[in-house]
């Protein structure tokens, strides 16, 4: 008899999840992005994937994150990425390297269900990118006008 062991399940966007890019920011040494569940159904993170374009880079999310609805959590980068963490709520605050990952100026960020989908992703729009917004040595924050942030838990 095979002995039986519990697996998480890779799963892709369930129904009635609306999962939306709210914001990247690039403040010098911290950086960070924020993904948002906009719909009614809670989305297991299992198997999903997080991408820059402009530096190739990857993060993959913990395989028991679940997006409640109305949730949103905040995946951060850069020299201070692990202060950032410390933050409460602490299981939302996520890091994922201590490495500059989003590039100033025409970055977009990717996110890939578990099957490899894009499911959702948002580029710095052209005025940002073009430096109208951001200053240097102050960093620079987008917002993503379609992902109002709500209540964190």
């Amino acid at each position: 008899m095979r002995k039986r062991t519990a697996r998480p399940t890779r799963a892709g966007q369930v129904a009635g999840v609306q999962l939306k890019i709210g914001e990247i920011q690039n403040a010098g040494l911290r950086e960070h992005i924020t993904i948002i569940n906009r719909g009614v159904m809670p989305q297991p993170m299992n198997g999903w994937v997080l991408a820059t374009l402009r530096g190739g880079e990857l993060y993959f999310f913990p395989n028991d994150l679940i997006l409640l609805p109305k949730m949103a959590v905040s995946v951060h980068s850069g020299q201070h990425a692990k202060d950032m963490s410390l933050v409460a709520p602490r299981e939302f605050q996520l890091v994922w390297t201590e490495k500059q990952v989003w590039n100033n100026r025409r970055d977009m960020a990717v996110l890939f269900d578990a099957n490899g989908v894009e499911s959702e992703s948002w580029a710095v729009p052209p005025s940002v990118a073009n430096g109208c917004c951001a200053t240097a040595g102050h960093g620079a924050s987008w917002t993503n006008p379609s992902a109002k942030p709500t209540n964190q838990f």
